[in-house]
């Protein structure tokens, strides 16, 4: 992906939706691109997380051991709550196919969120909806 398809791109993520493209513009240059081939573990279960990362091409499986948690396709992603708390992981992810992810490390999420409160709301929004959805299965 070139930075113009980065920035078209995360104007489909939830994540980033409402953000300017100036704003997209500044992150984009801080997505670093890395392709897994399928079967691969990306983050383990209980491992110290420092980054996040998008799903650009490719599924991967979110999962406790063998118990599978959820898919997530293009679009989605992962690993945003290791950004605001550094606490171990709480599922493993292992793609299933071949996968190209966009990693979003922490010290680069936090000079975003410093600037652009855009994020910050959202971000809140995201893990919101999930604690909705985490309890409602319950």
């Amino acid at each position: 992906m070139v930075p113009v398809d980065k920035m078209a791109f995360l104007q489909h993520v939830s994540l980033f939706a409402g953000m300017t493209n100036h704003e997209l513009v500044q992150v984009t240059a801080l997505l670093k691109e890395t392709r897994y081939p399928a079967d691969t573990t990306v983050i383990h279960e209980q491992d110290a997380g420092d980054c996040m990362f998008i799903v650009a091409d490719g599924e991967v499986t979110v999962h406790r051991g063998d118990v599978e948690i959820r898919r997530l396709r293009s679009k989605d992603f992962f690993g945003e709550m290791s950004l605001l708390d550094r606490e171990p992981r709480s599922a493993s992810v292992t793609t299933i196919s071949n996968c190209l992810l966009l990693r979003l490390d922490q010290q680069d999420f936090w000079k975003l969120l410093i600037e652009h409160n855009t994020l910050g709301i959202s971000m809140v929004k995201v893990l919101t909806q999930r604690l909705r959805q985490a309890t409602a299965r319950l």
